[in-house]
């Protein structure tokens, strides 16, 4: 019996003049892992959404879909779904209560709801954030809440909308390891809506890949390979080696591949960029959550110049983003300086802007356009800026869409267009290219460095270390409240160990300084491909 059967299935939201998805055909085995991948707003969380009627959009359905043989119909115990932005699905203010709401709301015992909370718990390793407010965890602390409150009930299906996308490298890949163990051991079906392929592409039974709200191709993960319109969204060791005869999928096949074909030993590091006059310098800044509490910043120093994008990395909930708001002027360090020009910052400055990392909160209209022109009236800037500004990023079929109805990718370029209506000289963005898919990421990279170009000053935080290292000029490591490493992006991966990329991993003792997929590429000889 199929866990899934999709027939015929369209949807439209509310005031949308095209479907979001249309006439999906989808049969998804027991125990099948599925990955589904294509554009931001293709409509793969819309189908994730419909699979569970208790959390189906608003708007006009037709076709049909059924779970293990029986119509789908709200509520659903056996299905359990993680949404790209937990806050989506968040019933508690704390973190023990957000896990204990499945159980208590489906009528177990007391003790049983104990028991299942405790299991989650200890399998999750989230004993240290039980007592915590939601508010204030980390983006992928959130994350990480979302999963263990989707898995407390032991679903059979488990809908997994980016699952990786908040979570830093070395937590992504323990929590790709446990949905494997999930569907290998306990056989749950398990359906991933995720643009970070690295992980579980190899070992997924399927990948559909979606476009237009259409499915394109569904196929094995190496006949995917073959599929024109994929390629981009391939993993690292599937875009280096494109076009072999038997295409690696994992960074130990592309070893492996590597080692047997000819390349050159060493590809040369990128001249490094001269900047401008300094921007922003903090200097020693300390910031705790609580009088007596532990500190997150434990003296932190940081210089940013005009022209230069500096990206930051770090473990989840190590300060990243309490940094970018202390620099922003929204949080103040009990302790150290932060300088803007020259000037000591003693309030939040025009000149810089920030973009949060829950990009969605900074719309308060009902259409994107409508928010955009908002915003410059209360700027007293010219309206017609709005439409300027879509056709800038690509998005003005997004004008009259709400907010909330965006995809994660789409909702990221927009708020990029909403901070920029500021004319900052200083950008400060947390987790930017989370949502997006590699075509819009790379058409991101692009915007940030014409900005860049243009004498703008540029600090991301990311967990993406394949996009800083194509993107960024400088990278530091946030670790133990203080800011390590600040270096050229080139030396920075090149040396990198544990935080190397795909590529220079695949090229690890084979091609020096090979830490991106364009740099390896280059590094092959022609008779390879």
């Amino acid at each position: 019996m199929d866990a899934v059967h999709c027939e015929g299935l369209t949807f439209r939201y509310n005031n949308a003049k095209a479907p979001a998805i249309q006439g999906i055909d989808l049969k998804i085995g027991r125990g099948e892992l599925v990955l589904l991948m294509g554009r931001s707003g293709c409509g793969k969380t819309t189908l994730l959404k419909l699979l569970k009627p208790e959390i189906a959009p608003l708007g006009e359905v037709s076709g049909d879909i059924s779970v293990f043989g029986k119509k789908a119909e709200s509520p659903m115990p056996m299905v359990g779904y993680a949404a790209q932005s937990p806050e989506d699905s968040f019933v508690s203010d704390t973190v023990y209560g957000e896990i204990m709401f499945a159980p208590e709301n489906a009528g177990l015992s007391a003790e049983e709801v104990r028991r299942a909370a405790a299991e989650t718990i200890t399998r999750f390793g989230l004993g240290k954030l039980l007592r915590r407010k939601l508010d204030e965890l980390s983006g992928g602390e959130k994350q990480l809440v979302s999963l263990c409150a989707a898995l407390v009930m032991q679903p059979e299906i488990l809908l997994l909308d980016e699952p990786f996308s908040r979570l830093d490298p070395v937590t992504a890949e323990d929590i790709s390891g446990l949905i494997l163990r999930l569907n290998r051991e306990a056989g749950t079906t398990v359906i991933i809506a995720e643009h970070t392929t690295e992980l579980l592409f190899a070992e997924c039974d399927r990948v559909v890949f979606m476009e237009n709200g259409r499915i394109a191709a569904d196929a094995s993960p190496r006949e995917m390979c073959k599929v024109a319109g994929a390629e981009s969204f391939l993993p690292a060791a599937a875009r280096i080696f494109a076009g072999y005869e038997r295409c690696p999928l994992t960074v130990r096949e592309g070893r492996k591949l590597l080692s047997e074909i000819p390349h050159e030993k060493e590809v040369t590091l990128p001249e490094v960029r001269k900047f401008g006059e300094e921007v922003l310098r903090a200097e020693g800044l300390r910031f705790a959550l609580e009088r007596r509490g532990d500190d997150i910043l434990d003296g932190v120093d940081i210089l940013l110049h005009k022209g230069e994008h500096l990206a930051l990395i770090g473990a989840n909930g190590c300060g990243k983003t309490t940094l970018l708001r202390c620099l922003a002027g929204l949080c103040r360090a009990y302790s150290g300086t932060v300088k803007v020009f020259g000037m000591r910052l003693k309030k939040p400055s025009s000149v810089i802007a920030m973009l949060p990392q829950e990009a969605r909160d900074i719309f308060v209209q009902p259409t994107v356009r409508e928010d955009y022109i908002f915003a410059l009236k209360a700027m007293e800037k010219p309206i017609e800026r709005a439409d300027e500004m879509l056709r800038y990023l690509g998005c003005g079929h997004l004008a009259d869409i709400h907010p909330y109805d965006l995809s994660g990718g789409e909702t990221q370029l927009c708020a990029l267009g909403r901070v920029l209506l500021c004319e900052p000289e200083i950008l400060l963005l947390d987790e930017p290219v989370k949502g997006l898919d590699a075509v819009s990421r790379k058409k991101f990279g692009e915007m940030i460095k014409r900005l860049c170009g243009e004498g703008k000053a540029v600090l991301t935080v990311t967990h993406d270390l394949e996009n800083a290292a194509e993107l960024a000029d400088s990278c530091a490591i946030l670790c133990g409240g203080r800011v390590e490493s600040l270096m050229p992006a080139g030396e920075f991966f090149a040396r990198a160990g544990s935080l190397s990329t795909a590529a220079g991993r695949i090229a690890r003792g084979e091609v020096a300084n090979a830490y991106t997929v364009e740099r390896l590429r280059g590094a092959l000889r022609g008779s390879c491909l």
